[in-house]
């Protein structure tokens, strides 16, 4: 059996606690800096850097894209379910159940899109409301999956991201 035994989920227990404890014996490691780069390809096409990757960005043929990848507010839908899938499987995991099947569907619906357009100037472009909801087939009853799953939402990075205020700080340099 060995290092099977250990592994839950496809993750390695013993692995994943000790990189947990790793990361937290250095104190600097909390604020987790993240950085990325994005520039521009043609038309409304963008190439995004993120550590050692690289994704599109475009918009949709009906909004002047070529529909090649998702657009920004698609990325962080498909950004905020993945992070719930990831928090969910890591805190089930943890307690060692077993999950066979799990799928996190995430929709939404902006405010006005039309003021991104410029079409109007009521409202704003940004998500006014976003679904999430779990789907799930694991080892555990009703009420263990709810408490792992509300745990999950609340300290999920990115839904705290979309429900906290977060100062943003737009700057512009012009390159001669």
């Amino acid at each position: 059996m060995g290092k099977e035994a250990n592994r839950i989920n496809g993750l390695d227990i013993e692995e994943t606690r000790e990189a947990i404890k790793t990361v937290s014996a250095q104190p600097e490691n909390s604020n987790a800096p993240k950085r990325s780069r994005c520039k521009w390809l043609t038309g409304l096409k963008f190439k995004t850097y993120v550590r050692n990757h690289v994704f599109l960005v475009d918009e949709p043929a009906h909004l002047a894209g070529e529909d090649e990848s998702p657009n920004s507010m698609e990325y962080v839908l498909g950004a905020y379910g993945a992070c719930l899938a990831t928090g969910f499987v890591l805190n089930a995991s943890q307690k060692g159940i077993h999950i066979h099947n799990l799928e996190v569907a995430v929709d939404s619906t902006q405010n006005n899109v039309f003021t991104f357009l410029g079409l109007a100037t009521d409202g704003h472009p940004g998500f006014d409301t976003i679904n999430a909801k779990l789907f799930v087939q694991a080892d555990a009853d009703e009420e263990t999956i709810k408490q792992i799953w509300a745990h999950t939402v609340n300290t999920s990075p990115v839904h705290n991201s979309l429900t906290r205020t977060v100062t943003i700080k737009p700057e512009v340099e012009i390159i001669p």
